[in-house]
Protein backbone atom coordinates (compact mmCIF):
# COMPACT_ATOMS: atom_id res chain seq x y z
CA UNK A 1 0.00 0.00 0.00
CA UNK A 2 1.41 3.51 -0.86
CA UNK A 3 1.13 5.92 1.50
CA UNK A 4 -0.72 9.59 0.79
CA UNK A 5 2.28 11.63 2.64
CA UNK A 6 5.77 10.93 3.01
CA UNK A 7 7.68 10.64 5.71
CA UNK A 8 9.64 12.88 5.18
CA UNK A 9 6.64 15.63 4.39
CA UNK A 10 5.29 14.60 8.02
CA UNK A 11 8.19 14.98 9.65
CA UNK A 12 8.70 18.57 8.03
CA UNK A 13 4.89 18.97 8.73
CA UNK A 14 4.98 18.60 12.57
CA UNK A 15 8.32 20.55 12.77
CA UNK A 16 6.71 23.75 11.06
CA UNK A 17 9.37 23.49 8.11
CA UNK A 18 6.78 22.04 4.80
CA UNK A 19 7.47 24.47 2.44
CA UNK A 20 4.51 23.52 0.41
CA UNK A 21 1.67 25.21 1.58
CA UNK A 22 -0.64 22.79 -0.80
CA UNK A 23 0.43 19.78 1.20
CA UNK A 24 0.15 21.17 4.77
CA UNK A 25 -3.44 21.92 3.77
CA UNK A 26 -3.97 18.13 2.58
CA UNK A 27 -2.30 16.60 5.26
CA UNK A 28 -4.82 18.98 7.29
CA UNK A 29 -7.97 18.23 5.34
CA UNK A 30 -7.22 14.48 6.03
CA UNK A 31 -6.64 14.87 9.76
CA UNK A 32 -9.83 16.98 9.92
CA UNK A 33 -11.90 14.06 7.83
CA UNK A 34 -10.61 11.52 10.67
CA UNK A 35 -7.80 9.83 8.85
CA UNK A 36 -6.73 7.42 11.94
CA UNK A 37 -3.89 6.21 10.30
CA UNK A 38 -2.53 9.91 9.36
CA UNK A 39 -2.87 10.75 13.07
CA UNK A 40 -1.08 7.77 14.32
CA UNK A 41 2.12 8.45 11.95
CA UNK A 42 1.80 12.00 12.82
CA UNK A 43 2.10 11.14 16.59
CA UNK A 44 4.91 9.49 16.10
CA UNK A 45 6.81 12.29 14.42
CA UNK A 46 5.27 14.67 17.43
CA UNK A 47 6.13 12.58 20.40
CA UNK A 48 9.43 12.28 18.98
CA UNK A 49 10.15 16.41 18.67
CA UNK A 50 9.02 16.73 21.86
CA UNK A 51 11.22 14.25 23.23
CA UNK A 52 14.29 15.63 21.30
CA UNK A 53 13.40 19.38 22.00
CA UNK A 54 13.01 19.16 25.70
CA UNK A 55 14.95 21.13 27.86
CA UNK A 56 18.49 18.62 29.17
CA UNK A 57 18.26 16.73 26.13
CA UNK A 58 21.40 18.56 23.94
CA UNK A 59 23.38 15.33 24.05
CA UNK A 60 21.20 13.65 22.34
CA UNK A 61 20.48 16.35 19.99
CA UNK A 62 24.49 17.22 18.98
CA UNK A 63 24.33 13.33 18.35
CA UNK A 64 21.77 13.79 15.64
CA UNK A 65 23.30 17.10 14.03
Amino acid sequence: MTKKFSDMDLMKFVDGELENKELSMDIMGDLIAGDEDLKARLRVYAETREVLTKKGNTMLLNLLS
